[in-house]
């Protein structure tokens, strides 16, 4: 009766040996399809920035999130397939300021090097409010929508100044140095205090 018993025992304990590794494997099964399909949709990857545009001679091309009044932007994304890192030739881009305004973009090679962007420009309205602009790009690829948005970091927000207010604070950061230089520096003949 006993090793009837134990026979009874490895018999239960092998059917639930089975029946645990079964269900884990559908739903590793289950998990593994999900990954594919997150995988799959997340392989499309939009990058962006903001340049001066080659209407100002004092920075042309240059990448900067400050710009004034009066300046042209020209907003600039790639769309990577991450499956083949390479850049998405057929997708719809866009790029949609807070104010609701919509430009889009045209692809085209950019630099020495002909590397193919999607590109705009806007010119900054002469009486548009300053301060930071909020903006995304939007790259709708088979009919999916994928998103670039700047860091929510002062210095990466798009921000819009006066004009000549970039000069202006260029002299003012540049001026305490020049003080502060001149102050700890002993002229000749005197001691310093230390």
């Amino acid at each position: 009766m006993i090793a009837g018993g134990k026979w009874f025992v490895g018999v239960l304990f092998a059917a639930l040996l089975v029946t645990g590794c079964s269900g884990g494997n559908s739903k590793s099964e289950e998990n593994s399809n999900k990954l594919s399909e997150t995988t799959e949709e997340n392989s499309i990857v939009v990058l962006g920035d903001t340049i001066n545009s080659h209407l100002q001679a004092d920075a042309v091309c240059v990448v900067d999130s400050r710009f004034e009044r009066g300046h042209t932007i020209v907003f600039r994304a790639n769309v990577v397939d991450q499956t083949t890192n390479e850049t998405v030739e057929n997708a719809k881009v866009k790029v949609v300021l807070a104010t609701g305004d919509e430009y889009e973009m045209k692809l085209g090679p950019h630099g020495q090097e002909g590397t193919l962007l999607y590109t705009v420009s806007w010119t900054v309205p002469d009486d548009f409010p300053t301060g930071t602009l909020d903006y995304k790009i939007v790259a709708e690829v088979d009919g999916k929508e994928f998103f670039y948005e700047p860091f929510n970091v002062s210095l990466s927000k798009l921000t819009i100044l006066e004009k000549g207010e970039e000069a202006r604070m260029l002299l003012e950061t540049q001026t305490p140095e020049e003080d502060s230089s001149e102050e700890t520096a002993p002229s000749e003949g005197e001691e310093s205090a230390s």
